[in-house]
């Protein structure tokens, strides 16, 4: 069997950016998408289960036909990524019942603050930049969900499951720059896929109506619940993957800091202009300072070292 790999540096930066660029857009399109899933009857645990077996069957085939070869290694880091990754879709999955899609989508963005925070704890030198993301972050999400009152009013069930959810997705992140130092990126990607949606399917089949399968057949004999299900299994999850594999490594921190700036954004827009959702301009300045913060934690120590470091080229 051929172990020929796809290489990274053998695309264009052009092509780089368009698929990153995508990949965020796709994401941001995947608000929606659950929503959609979730009003149309199906339950958290159905899409989980339905969702991660069905992404997870793909890229094992991809997988295959790649020619990579399954390592314990990989399959053990693939494992403990699942495990974290279940608990991150499943409080973001469960806390859009409770909250709207602009905001799950802004709060869901302040995991590219949270991993270098992350990585401070366990010993890791924070930049100056990421700290200052974090205080714009704190106060852009302020102003997205907090509301005249105590200083508790405004917050409720879903943003709270979705903001554990984003400091979940710093630890994911961080496991995984490391993970992927020892072990093979498809590898890891298609086993936590699968573990997810191994868990997923084993702990609906034990929850009660209307909280498992039981209403699933109904949900899906509707087109657009079964269609957004589908996009979020092959869209969010198997090209995203993909996406990431073959095209982030061709592009700088900054770059890529702006281009996954667009998924909050695509979110928030089509919440507003396609599901109807209200928000207020408050809201919406403070969903742009979780942009700016996410820009700015990311992208200004390379711009600031672009400017100051001197061309010593001929």
């Amino acid at each position: 069997m051929s172990h020929d790999r796809f290489d990274p540096a053998s695309i264009s930066h052009a092509r780089a950016v368009l698929i990153i660029a995508l990949v965020a857009t796709i994401w941001g399109f995947g608000f929606p998408a659950t929503r959609i899933v979730l009003d149309g009857g199906l339950s958290v645990g159905a899409l989980m289960g339905l969702r991660f077996p069905l992404a997870g069957l793909v890229m094992f085939v991809i997988i295959r036909t790649k020619g990579i070869p399954i390592t314990r290694r990989g399959v053990l880091d693939g494992i403990w990524l699942g495990l974290v990754l279940v608990v991150v879709f499943w409080l973001q999955t469960d806390g859009m019942r409770f909250t709207t899609t602009a905001k799950a989508g802004f709060i869901t963005g302040l995991y590219v603050l949270f991993t270098p925070l992350i990585a401070v704890a366990i010993g890791q030198r924070v930049k100056l930049a990421s700290a200052l993301g974090a205080l714009i972050a704190a106060y852009g999400m302020y102003l997205l969900v907090h509301l005249r009152g105590a200083w508790w009013s405004g917050w409720n069930r879903g943003d709270v499951e979705i903001l554990l959810c984003a400091i979940l997705c710093g630890v994911h992140m961080v496991m995984m720059g490391a993970f992927t130092r020892r072990s093979e990126a498809w590898l890891l990607a298609g086993s936590q896929v699968m573990i997810c949606g191994v868990v997923s399917v084993v702990a609906t089949a034990f929850l009660p109506s209307p909280y498992g399968f039981q209403n699933a057949f109904a949900a899906l004999s509707h087109w657009p619940v079964a269609g957004a299900a589908l996009f979020l299994a092959l869209g969010s999850t198997v090209f995203a993957f993909w996406g990431q594999a073959t095209a982030q490594t061709r592009l700088g921190p900054t770059e890529s800091a702006v281009l996954f700036s667009l998924e909050p954004v695509v979110a928030a827009v089509l919440s507003v202009v396609w599901l109807k959702e209200a928000m207020s301009v408050r809201q919406a300045v403070g969903g742009a300072l979780i942009v700016v913060a996410m820009i700015v934690a990311e992208a200004l120590p390379y711009m600031f070292r672009a400017i100051t470091v001197p061309d010593t080229r001929p």
